[in-house]
Order: structure tokens, then C-alpha cells, then sequence
């Protein structure tokens, strides 16, 4: 209601909690240079007071081409694989989104897989949500290059430059942060696994046969609920992907 304004500064609208939560997201899957950069910027105590237009934005105009441009990339090589499927739903999970949230994230995603998709419009909707806020449209790229690195495949990383590129992005600030991101990829993949780059090739193979056998979902007891066994399905997909892309740059694939 605009007649309540004047309340506004005692209410908890969803713009700090959700952008909040899309930096812990972020964040919590890098560390690199720039995390305390993107978190001393988009914390969720300075958000409003850094960008106060973005206070009267639907979160749909975020979450909508957001899901797009992540089924867009995970299609790029021509097919979904189950470890992006639960990379999409870990967001979904992470950004505290509604069962209709979820729903319109989950059909967004869809369109994105769609063989006519084009990618520009739902850039030009984050373009225009992130009102030319260049640290917005970073963690944006953050999170689709998460999506980008599970299969690491050349089409998806073309995909994600060209939509740098629609977002305003310059090129030196790009390449920068896609640098960092790739690093601290990896450096996330070696965790979990639980070892670290110093490892053996038969150290990280061990760990990775390790973990797959105690989270599968074939582990559980018939009577697991169905959340219990998502976990584990979803669990067991990052560790698929992690040493996937593990093997890829030790070159043994």
C-alpha cells in the first residue's frame, strides 16, 4: 500500500533478505578478489542505500530471465544434465523462492531449453532490472557461469560471454572476473571432494568413489522420504560434476 510509506523504513521488504541472499549464494560458492568487493557492495544493510530504485522491482524481474539464461546455457551443448537440473535447484533452494516462485523459475528454465530460444531478451530484462549497476550484473554472471562450469562445454562458455556482452559488461572487467570465477571453481571442486589441489590423481579418485557410496541415493533405507532421497540425488550430482571437471583440467579425460 502507498498510503503505509512513511512505515517503510520498520518493514523488512523482500528486495534486502533476496539480493542478500543471492550474495551469500555468490559467495558461498567463491573465494575470490572480488567476493569482499561484490559483498561490500551488495550487503544486504547497503543495498537499499546503494541502489534505492531497485526497491519497487518485482523479484520475478530478476528470478524469471535469471532461470532463462541458466536453462539457455545448461542446453547449450545440447542437452540438460542432471547435475545443472540440481545446480537450478539449489538456487531455487538458496534464494528462498515460493512454491509460484518456483514454479514460474522452473518454466523459465524451460524456455531457456527451448530449441527458438534467443537470449536477448531475458538479458535485456536483467539489464534493466540491474539499472546499470555493473556489480549486479557481475554477481548475475557469477551465478550463470556456475551453471556454465558444471559441463564446462565451449558453447555454453560462448553463450555466457555474449550475454557479458548484452549486459553492458566491458570486455577487461569480464575476462577479470571470469578468470577469478574458473579458479575458485576448481578450488570449490577439490572441497567438495574433500581434498585439496596437491592431491594425487588416485587420492582425488579414492575420495571422490568415497563419497559417491556414502551419498547416493541407493544408500538410504526404503522408507527415506522423498526430500531425503532429492538431497542425495542432488548431492551426489555435484560430486559427479566436481570431478568431472577435476579430470578435465588434470587432462585425464
Amino acid at each position: 500500500m502507498r498510503g503505509a510509506r512513511v512505515a517503510a523504513p520498520l518493514a523488512m521488504n523482500w528486495k534486502p533478505g533476496f539480493v542478500g541472499a543471492v550474495v551469500g549464494t555468490v559467495l558461498t560458492r567463491a573465494r575470490t578478489p572480488w567476493g569482499p568487493l561484490i559483498g561490500a557492495l551488495l550487503g544486504t544493510l547497503l543495498l537499499e542505500r546503494l541502489f534505492p530504485q531497485l526497491r519497487d522491482a518485482p523479484k520475478g524481474g530478476f528470478t524469471e530471465p535469471l532461470f532463462e539464461l541458466a536453462g539457455g546455457i545448461a542446453k547449450a551443448d545440447g542437452q540438460v544434465s542432471e547435475a545443472e537440473v540440481a545446480a537450478a535447484s539449489d538456487w531455487m533452494r538458496r534464494l528462498q523462492l515460493d512454491e509460484a516462485q518456483r514454479r514460474r523459475a522452473i518454466a523459465a528454465f524451460d524456455r531457456g531449453r527451448a530449441a527458438t530460444w534467443r537470449f536477448e531478451p531475458a538479458c535485456d530484462s536483467l539489464r534493466t532490472f540491474t539499472h546499470e549497476q555493473p556489480e549486479l550484473r557481475l554477481m548475475v554472471l557469477k551465478l550463470l557461469g556456475d551453471i556454465a562450469a558444471i559441463d564446462a562445454h565451449a558453447s555454453g562458455q560462448a553463450l555466457l560471454d555474449a550475454i557479458a556482452a548484452r549486459l553492458n559488461v566491458a570486455k577487461p572487467t569480464w575476462d577479470s572476473f571470469r578468470a577469478g570465477s574458473r579458479d575458485s571453481k576448481l578450488a570449490a571442486d577439490y572441497a567438495e571432494l574433500q581434498v585439496t589441489a596437491e592431491a594425487s590423481d588416485d587420492e582425488v579418485k579414492a575420495s571422490y568413489r568415497s563419497l559417491v557410496a556414502r551419498h547416493h541415493p541407493d544408500r538410504l533405507p526404503q522408507d527415506a522420504s522423498a526430500a531425503a532421497r532429492r538431497a542425495a540425488g542432488e548431492k551426489t550430482s555435484k560430486l559427479n560434476a566436481a570431478y568431472a571437471r577435476i579430470q578435465r583440467a588434470r587432462g585425464l579425460n
